[in-house]
């Protein structure tokens, strides 16, 4: 009988800390692929290997209950008997190896990326490499816009946004409201821990967490993280871990959240006809969207700024559908690679206007002709850092399928808990 995720931590959980790390996670997907798969110790080494490159693209290379309980799923052969449904999940389990083996090529060439660790060798972006794009255009115009950005660097400068500056201030205040608790108070809330009871990927992210591409060195950055998902696992905000020392604090997350939603949703008109579709065409998939907002504070950084290969978040890409991002910084701390000149610039901070970075889903969604850009931060100043990254999802369970017009599909239709769900650790 195929293990259940209860019965693998119980057998390989040997540091007791209810999740598996990245060696014990090796040990138990080889040994259930060998055990209960029938295949060879040298195949099941091989396929639990393939499926933990994947893994560690994303996350910090350990799972709880929930995300090994999709672990085992995915790594489980299919039955020879099957419904017409189960053979069509089968394929398009099958089909997304292609999309998987892009993924992994992109951590192998992440060392590649030579992104500086030092602020003063990243030249400031011009208009060219970060555009922007105003929303008081008319529609088709604000669309034209869109596809010129995503097309060209997949960032771009939003105006004329409608975000009440006062919502914004409230999420700043947010966030440093809770980073100014005491250790002892934010460890209450620490991500992952099965005996809170919270969802997966909710919580606290102390300084030199590896949430993102596993680098040498951690984040230099702490976070909270709230997410709402109103579909299939009916994740609310009423799940969330809320800090009980600060009592306004969740009123204040869930007018921003709301007011980030609105705005996304906002999007998806001019984003549809910059996609070549009717102007409704990507409103099915959100009928229900998962969203995440991460809140995060940068430390000042001591005289020598950081070491080599330290940042205050590693280079990656994001694996949303897009990313909306308001920052407070006294200097200009995103570093983003601009495809249309290739090489590494910094983002200017422009008050009042947010920051659009188009992400994975939506890449794939264009068949890779929309960018989703490698970006990282180092705040390098004796200020701290404060930023609010809204992460767009389309209902966890619609499967996206590539665009019509965009030539022959490089990706099969793949939703959210099919394609990204695992490899964020839930």
């Amino acid at each position: 009988m195929w293990p259940s995720a209860a019965e693998c931590l119980k057998e390989f959980d040997e540091d007791g800390d209810g999740l598996l790390n990245g060696p014990e996670l090796g040990r138990c997907l080889e040994a259930v692929l060998h055990r209960h798969g029938r295949l060879s110790a040298e195949e099941a080494r091989r396929r639990a290997r393939l499926q933990l490159e994947e893994w560690s693209l994303r996350s910090e290379h350990s799972a709880g209950e929930g995300a090994l309980d999709r672990l085992l799923r995915a790594v489980r052969p299919k039955s020879r008997s099957r419904s017409p449904q189960a053979n069509r999940s089968q394929a398009t389990a099958e089909s997304l190896a292609s999309a998987a083996e892009k993924e992994r090529q992109l951590q192998r060439e992440a060392a590649s990326w030579q992104a500086p660790s030092s602020l003063q060798r990243i030249p400031l972006a011009d208009a060219e490499e970060i555009p922007t794009v105003d929303l008081a255009d008319p529609t088709a115009q604000v669309a034209q816009a869109l596809r010129a950005a995503c097309e060209r660097v997949g960032f771009f400068y939003l105006q004329s946004h409608g975000v009440d500056p006062e919502t914004l201030a409230l999420g700043e205040q947010a966030v440093r409201d809770f980073c100014a608790l005491e250790p002892e108070v934010k460890a209450k809330y620490l991500m992952d821990r099965p005996e809170s009871g919270y969802p997966g990927g909710t919580g606290y992210l102390p300084l030199h967490n590896r949430k993102l591409p596993k680098r040498a060195k951690g984040n230099v950055v702490e976070a909270f993280i709230v997410k709402r998902e109103l579909g299939p696992r009916n994740i609310t905000l009423d799940q969330m871990p809320w800090p009980q020392e600060l009592p306004a604090w969740r009123q204040q997350v869930e007018a921003y959240g709301s007011a980030m939603e609105q705005l996304a949703l906002k999007l998806l008109g001019p984003l549809s006809l910059a996609l070549g579709q009717a102007e409704d065409f990507l409103a099915p998939a959100f009928r229900s969207p998962l969203w995440r907002l991460r809140q995060s504070s940068y430390p000042p950084v001591p005289p020598g700024g950081y070491e080599e290969e330290q940042y205050g978040i590693a280079p990656h890409v994001d694996t949303s559908f897009f990313t909306l991002l308001h920052r407070v910084e006294s200097e200009a701390s995103l570093v983003v690679w601009a495809f249309s000149s290739q090489r590494w610039v910094r983002v200017p901070n422009r008050p009042g206007l947010l920051l659009v970075n188009a992400g994975e889903i939506l890449r794939q969604t264009s068949n890779d002709t929309f960018q989703s850009a490698r970006h990282y931060v180092l705040n390098s100043s004796a200020q701290q850092r404060y930023s609010l990254a809204f992460f767009f999802n389309a209902t966890a369970d619609y499967e996206m399928a590539v665009a019509p017009g965009f030539g022959e599909p490089k990706y099969p239709p793949a939703s959210y808990l099919q394609s990204q769900g695992v490899v964020q650790g839930e």
